[in-house]
């Protein structure tokens, strides 16, 4: 039979193998909505601000999700956070200059 320690270990492992999984969710989240951002200003380059406009609301959506997990308590690393927050500020910029350019 395991004991309270050995349990609480495990249960402790388990939890940090967590939020490491979520920790690169999100930084592969993040990845994707800065992608996004380059394929948006591809289409704008190409004249097709419909399908720029697709894109920024994709765009817009990951990052509302992503802002969600961020600020979800315990859900990531708390060293994290602040990283994660400047890369959202980062890309809701960009995506704001891509809108400036759509009108």
């Amino acid at each position: 039979m395991a004991s309270d320690w050995q349990y609480m270990t495990e249960i402790e492992r388990l939890h940090k193998t967590g939020a490491e999984s979520r920790l690169r969710a999100i930084e592969s989240q993040l990845a994707l909505a800065f992608t996004l951002c380059a394929i948006a200003e591809t289409e704008i380059r190409y004249s097709r601000p419909d399908e720029a406009t697709k894109v920024v609301k994709k765009i817009r959506h990951h990052a509302e999700t992503i802002r969600t997990h961020v600020n979800e308590p315990n859900h990531i690393p708390r060293p994290s956070i602040s990283d994660f927050l400047k890369q959202l500020t980062q890309l809701e910029k960009c995506t704001e200059e891509i809108e400036l350019r759509l009108r």
